[in-house]
């Protein structure tokens, strides 16, 4: 092939962003800022992406930005303080009842990641929510996602549960717990596994009532998504690369983990990772079912903090995880 010919072609690669095409070492990274609800080991795609290297690979420098809530995640992406957001995606859909679109490129967790747990050896493990009644159970903020499982857990499907839900900020559930200000806690993991290994037990899981569900999501405004295509294919794409790691390499992901939550005992680690595999709450790729999407979007509909209809069509954009998908060759 003539040389000029094939500069032309590599061009061309490098400028349609195919999905894994390695970024030539002499083009200056693009910055971007991917905001986060927290520090979170369900968003584990998310950091095996950075310390892999994988977005630096797709030509992309990432700085990650916690901001303490979902919807504070969504405010920071409609107005330009972060590029990305990664948090409960339906909240595309309630930012668009309020004139600020933005869409879901990215599945990165699935299923509902929640466990309550209790100290008190008198709570015994359950499965009826009516179990609940009379208790304090731990949740964090509304309208956080957590807040938002319990409110619904609590409704018991029209035959409502006389049960307090007591508020408390993200990593404080188990202080709660501990200082008797609450009798149980729906939290994640790694918590969840810190908590057994402390002495409390997991007596109830709301994942069986709610199935398929949309937990987390890569977010991303209708104008930045208009203006930076390519910039969110690299996006997309790295994250894909790292649900691939995440399920080939488990001692790989494990070290990755350790390095990122250095206050986690490595067997506390392990257990959550392998709880979040075992149940897809990590999934094996970004791909966002409508059925999971329209399940997260009924249960906002239904504590009425979504009035519209919440379309997938209007709010979510699959493009991009399918593309990112075919060029892995995952199957």
């Amino acid at each position: 092939m003539p040389r000029t010919v094939l500069s032309t072609f590599l061009c061309l690669l490098l400028s349609f962003g195919l999905p894994f095409a390695a970024q030539s070492k002499d083009l200056p990274l693009k910055p971007i800022t991917i905001a986060q609800f927290g520090h979170v080991f369900l968003y584990m795609p998310l950091y095996v992406a950075m310390r892999k290297g994988f977005f630096k690979e797709e030509g992309l420098d990432v700085r990650l930005v916690s901001t303490g809530g979902d919807e504070k995640t969504f405010t920071a992406v409609v107005t330009g303080n972060a590029q990305f957001g990664v948090s409960d995606p339906t909240f595309t859909a309630i930012a668009r009842e309020r004139g600020q679109g933005g869409k879901v490129v990215a599945g990165i967790v699935r299923g509902v990641p929640f466990w309550v747990v209790a100290f008190d050896p008198a709570i015994k493990t359950f499965d009826n929510p009516e179990a609940f009644k009379g208790k304090r159970v731990a949740t964090y903020t509304a309208p956080s996602t957590s807040y938002a499982v319990m409110k619904k857990v609590l409704q018991n499907n029209g035959h409502p549960v006389d049960a307090k839900i007591v508020q408390g900020a993200f990593g404080t559930l188990l202080a709660m717990l501990k200082a008797r200000h609450a009798d149980m806690a729906l939290d994640i993991e790694p918590i969840v596994s810190i908590a057994t290994a402390e002495g409390a037990r997991v007596v109830y899981s709301p994942a069986g009532k709610l199935g398929d569900f949309a937990f987390t999501g890569l977010t991303v405004s209708d104008d930045y998504l208009k203006k930076n295509p390519e910039t969110v294919q690299k996006a997309v794409n790295a994250i894909t690369r790292a649900m691939a790691f995440i399920r080939k390499d488990y001692e790989g992901t494990v070290k990755i983990a350790c390095a990122d939550f250095p206050e986690v005992k490595e067997q506390v680690v392990r257990e959550a990772l392998k709880r979040l595999l075992s149940q897809g709450t990590i999934p094996k790729d970004t791909l966002l079912p409508e059925a999971a999407w329209q399940n997260a979007v009924n249960l906002r509909r239904e504590i009425g903090d979504l009035k519209s209809a919440g379309s997938f069509k209007e709010n979510v954009d699959m493009s991009f995880a399918r593309k990112a998908l075919s060029g892995a060759g995952a199957k």
